[in-house]
């Protein structure tokens, strides 16, 4: 499969719509309820909420979390899809964070430069979109604070899901109770280890990908080192990289990864505490002369330990009246950036299909068929490390996106 997903040729049919204004014809459902309040299932509840449909959030979590510490790149991709929800969110978006800024590869030892992605401050000319880095907990905040507050529901623990003609009910704790909510549709975009994927589609476990990442943000007036430029900056050399963004407000986000291969299985074994993290990654990193200069201006209690896992794109995303759409359905490495740009993309499709098919069954089958091709091809590119991809493919990824007013099928 990954051979042959890794030599398509994109192509894109656009197909009819019969929606001839802004106002969606009348949603198949008029009420969803999300289980998951992550950066999927926040947009999912915008994009639905907009064509009509009441969508209602329950979150694990006391409040809205997720991501503490990190960063992301929102892509033209996902930029497009948030731009159909709601047409402020993008400025939204770009005023927290810092758009098109350069891309650079150094030396990680001398800091020198060796190459620079042109693209990367060209996106919105080319693909009508920009590129935004932004912290994690801003986007959250961004996209939570679209919705009222009375979609948003916290303290609900998933436990089950089961279903009859009428509907799926959604059984969660709550407190110390059982709270069992019915609705006509539930989507479940609570992430890699989805409750509800595995209720409805059996157990999954993650993939481990054979290295462990470091992350951190802190702020940028720590580091003076000269031959940090503002913009993304990447080093590589034999299973160790180092992926920097500096200039996201007041802030510097980096993130350090080794290979179990290049570490002799070294990276494998968890730190027993913070400070034990921060001096492995002196050792490991021995000689990079950034890499180091920005450890030591790290707290060490800022820093997150984490493997690197993903999911195989589920080959089934429905199953009567229960969806998945993220990291539920289809978690990617963070080597594209792609994880929440698919997501945005996915709660985008859904709401089309709710909209225009002619039944819900219909629109679950067109809502699979459109996006699991696109996103087992993007899974096998975050997994093809190392790897150089050719402008087609990222023309492809940033270009063909859906929209609420014409729709597009993808062939490959």
């Amino acid at each position: 499969m990954t051979a042959a997903l890794l030599s398509f040729r994109p192509r894109f049919a656009p197909v009819s719509c019969s929606m001839a204004s802004d106002a969606p014809a009348k949603p198949l459902v008029d009420r969803v309820v999300i289980v998951g309040g992550g950066l999927g299932g926040l947009a999912a509840a915008i994009q639905l909420r907009k064509v009509g449909i009441d969508a209602q959030v329950y979150e694990r979590g006391g409040r809205l979390t997720g991501g503490e510490g990190t960063l992301l790149s929102l892509f033209p991709n996902g930029c497009k899809s948030l731009n159909q929800a709601d047409p402020t969110l993008v400025n939204k978006v770009r005023e927290a964070g810092r758009a098109d800024g350069p891309a650079l590869m150094i030396n990680p030892v001398s800091g020198d430069l060796l190459g620079s992605w042109a693209l990367s401050e060209r996106m919105e000319k080319t693909y009508g979109q920009p590129v935004i880095a932004i912290l994690w907990r801003n986007l959250l905040k961004i996209l939570s604070d679209t919705l009222p507050d009375e979609c948003k529901h916290f303290g609900y623990e998933c436990l089950d899901v089961t279903q009859d003609e009428e509907g799926a009910t959604v059984h969660f704790k709550k407190d110390d109770e059982t709270v069992s909510i019915k609705a006509p549709l539930v989507l479940g975009a609570d992430g890699i280890r989805s409750v509800v994927r595995s209720k409805t589609f059996g157990d999954m476990t993650p993939r481990d990908n054979g290295r462990t990442m470091w992350r951190a943000v802190i702020d940028a007036s720590l580091c003076d080192h000269p031959a940090l430029r503002v913009g993304t900056i990447t080093a590589v050399e034999k299973g160790k990289t180092m992926f920097v963004i500096n200039g996201v407000g007041d802030k510097l986000y980096w993130a350090y990864s080794l290979t179990d291969e290049s570490t002799d299985g070294r990276a494998k074994v968890r730190s027993k505490n913070l400070e034990e993290a921060k001096e492995r990654l002196r050792t490991e990193f021995q000689g990079w002369d950034l890499a180091l200069h920005i450890l030591e201006a790290t707290d060490p209690e800022l820093i997150l330990e984490r493997r690197v896992l993903d999911l195989p794109v589920l080959t089934k995303w429905t199953n009567g009246r229960v969806a998945v759409l993220g990291d539920a359905a289809h978690a990617v490495t963070p080597a594209l950036g792609q994880g929440a740009n698919l997501a945005f993309e996915d709660g985008l499709e859904l709401a089309i299909q709710l909209t225009t098919a002619s039944d819900l069954s219909s629109a679950l089958k067109t809502y699979e068929e459109r996006r699991i091709p696109r996103a087992q091809i993007v899974s096998a590119r975050t997994r093809a490390t190392g790897v150089a991809h050719p402008q087609s493919f990222y023309d492809w990824l940033y270009n063909e996106t859906p929209s609420i007013h014409d729709p597009v099928h993808y062939e490959y």
